[in-house]
């Protein structure tokens, strides 16, 4: 969960900004995100506009985010695969939520995960306005 404020970096500081952030948020998130994101481990991989990539794996525990992990997760239930220049469209569209969707149906944010009950629960999170408005507010707002 990276930040995307004005002075945007992709960064593990950042990062941990974030993960403060978001855990002491998450109790106003929608139940379906906490239900969902739960016990998760989730790998996120970010291409930097200059052809470096961020890897951080992202370890929940009910519902927080209880570890991260420079490098990424051995063994993640649940990857997402971006773009700086993605999170950029979002984060300066008047419609982000529209945004998103164009971005991920472009091919430019995928969202990979492992089992079938992982895969129901990420589409479950990604087809909720509501699980995508508080993401949106939680860390580009």
């Amino acid at each position: 969960m990276i930040s995307f404020a004005n002075a945007f970096s992709i960064d593990m500081a950042e990062t941990q900004k974030n993960v403060g952030a978001y855990n002491k948020n998450i109790d106003k998130a929608p139940a379906l995100l906490k239900g969902i994101v739960g016990d998760e481990k989730i790998n996120l991989d970010i291409t930097r506009d200059d052809g470096s990539v961020f890897l951080v794996g992202l370890d929940m525990v009910a519902a927080k985010i209880n570890e991260t992990v420079v490098g990424g997760l051995n063994d993640p239930s649940i990857t997402i695969t971006t773009t700086e220049s993605a999170i950029n469209n979002i984060r300066g569209s008047k419609d982000p939520i529209a945004t998103f969707q164009q971005e991920r149906d472009q091919g430019q944010m995928t969202f990979e995960a492992k089992g079938l009950l992982a895969k129901a629960k990420l589409e479950a999170v990604l087809s909720s306005t509501d699980v995508l408005k508080f993401g949106y507010s939680l860390f580009f707002g």
